[in-house]
């Protein structure tokens, strides 16, 4: 194939693509697998990345074994031992990974290291979060910041500059005064 992988998704017989070992722009079929690679883009129904990593992608289910990925946008993902930066999904399954951003309708997460965790219905076990915005939250989670604190942070911070921004505004004026 090209450097630059695609297939009919409309077609009748679901496309497979298949890449070990190799190094691609862009993927797209119905079913991409992935060991030991990379894409820059993939876009298919179901993906599956064992030990690879990818820029971006947009599929149905995700599924990340032992991989990098910098944006993940599914209807369902699941990672185990994966790292990934920003994820929007509706189903997420983390175990044993690192995630920047998370947005999900439903999370569970499990022995995870998290900077922002958004969700509907949030079930962390073991899981460390800066973040963590949830309607409904169970589980063993330690947060830095909840809902009420990132409340309070942002009153904080919006007061300090407003307080910074009135006594230079004081300073400039006493000294153009003179």
């Amino acid at each position: 194939m090209s450097d630059t992988d695609a297939a009919l998704v409309g077609s009748d017989e679901a496309v497979v693509v298949t890449l070990e070992g190799q190094s691609r722009s862009d993927v797209q079929a119905n079913v991409v697998r992935m060991t030991q690679s990379a894409a820059e883009h993939i876009e298919g129904e179901a993906v599956r990345m064992e030990q690879s990593g990818a820029q971006v992608i947009h599929a149905v289910n995700a599924d990340l074994r032992q991989s990098i990925v910098m944006t993940v946008d599914a209807d369902s993902a699941s990672a185990r031992a994966s790292a990934i930066l920003a994820a929007r999904t509706g189903t997420l399954s983390v175990q044993q990974s690192n995630v920047g951003i998370v947005t999900a309708q439903d999370a569970r997460l499990e022995g995870v290291s998290a900077g922002v965790v958004i969700g509907q219905q949030v079930e962390a076990m073991n899981t460390r979060t800066i973040l963590l915005i949830g309607r409904h939250i169970q589980g063993n989670v330690e947060t830095l910041l909840d809902s009420r604190g990132a409340l309070l942070l942002g009153l904080g911070a919006a007061s300090a500059i407003g307080l910074i921004s009135i006594l230079t505004g004081l300073l400039f004026r006493r000294h153009n005064r003179r």
